[in-house]
């Protein structure tokens, strides 16, 4: 879904891109998934907003990185967001602010879709890339 140059670039330099891709989900998973989440205290409009980009953007280096390797995104994503949404609240055990996102939904909830969001912009990425390449 981006230029064929980000693709080239991500393919020169494929370590340094899977890195930013993994500190992306790792890191945004832990720090947003108290803005993020419709209906629950915190929720905030422009976290959801620059998190769905940010996401869109490690999709698009997996995009370049793996071809056709859904379920290898999938299963990176759900370890990584939950590994970083498990860090997060092993930090900050016991505070008050996490009081109201301890819920069993929230915990195995939150990952999931992460990784479902990651992995549907993943698909749209590749199918698009090998569109641009099909017909070129």
């Amino acid at each position: 879904m981006l230029s064929e140059q980000f693709y080239e670039r991500v393919g020169d330099s494929r370590t340094a891109f899977l890195l930013l891709a993994v500190c992306i989900i790792l890191f945004y998973s832990g720090i947003t998934f108290t803005f993020v989440i419709p209906g629950l205290k915190g929720f905030n409009l422009f976290s959801m907003s620059l998190t769905l980009f940010l996401y869109f953007l490690a999709a698009n280096i997996f995009a370049g990185l793996f071809s056709d390797k859904v379920w290898v995104v999938f299963m990176l994503s759900l370890i990584l967001s939950s590994i970083g949404m498990g860090w997060r609240l092993w930090l900050e055990w016991g505070e008050f602010s996490l009081v109201d996102h301890m819920r069993f939904s929230v915990y195995f909830g939150y990952p999931f879709v992460c990784a479902v969001v990651i992995t549907m912009f993943y698909f749209l990425s590749n199918h698009s890339l090998k569109q641009k390449t099909h017909w070129s």
